[in-house]
């Protein structure tokens, strides 16, 4: 709980932050706009034993009370371009395939607007409440968050995250192929992948395209 809920605001030990949210005051309480709803964490605890951590945390943001008036649909890749781009590269002579993950861009993606969230100050522990000095910001028995990037279960996230990515690629040269969501191609280079939420399966003839 330490390490997620210090990855999401400005670290914890050795974990890194994406200052995701801030812990607010009383006073930035007190002015919340008038139109946003303060929604709830909701805490998610799983076993992975494939990962270099098996104990996991993560929390979300209860995206059934944020009513977001801008556009919220993203277009993901389905498994039927994966599998293609996995036949072409056993069929096409001297191609390679390889996996990366843009770890954590969905959680520095700046948002539009702001959101907020609280948390019962029983769920913190010891540690993150000393680490941060958020005894004499509990309100009610609440720790109230405000969200200013992407975080997981925020509607708007993924669409402003796939947006944002798309730019930056489109400055090295990827273009998303307008008829098939999800699979981008190099403008010059022989290079194709396929992009699953923050994943890319990467084909290319070889290094030197890379």
């Amino acid at each position: 709980m330490c390490i997620e809920l210090g990855r999401l605001a400005n670290g914890y030990e050795d974990t890194e932050g994406t200052n995701t949210f801030k812990f607010m005051s009383h006073e930035e309480i007190s002015n919340i706009p008038g139109d946003r709803t303060v929604t709830y964490a909701r805490i998610v605890v799983d076993y992975r034993a494939q990962k270099k951590d098996p104990n996991r945390v993560r929390i979300t943001a209860g995206g059934n009370l944020i009513d977001y008036p801008g556009e919220l649909t993203t277009c993901t890749a389905d498994l039927t371009t994966s599998k293609i781009l996995w036949n072409s590269t056993i069929s096409t002579p001297g191609a390679r395939y390889c996996c990366a993950d843009a770890k954590n861009f969905y959680l520095c993606t700046p948002l539009d607007r702001h959101e907020y969230m609280r948390m019962p100050v029983d769920l913190i522990p010891p540690e993150i409440i000393e680490l941060y000095d958020l005894q004499p910001k509990i309100k009610n028995g609440y720790v109230y968050m405000e969200i200013i990037r992407g975080m997981y279960g925020l509607p708007q996230s993924g669409m402003l995250a796939k947006k944002l990515l798309k730019e930056r690629l489109e400055e090295d040269g990827f273009i998303e192929l307008p008829h098939t969501p999800g699979l981008f191609k190099h403008q010059t280079r022989p290079v194709w992948f396929c992009l699953t939420v923050d994943d890319f399966g990467i084909n290319f003839l070889s290094k030197r395209h890379c």
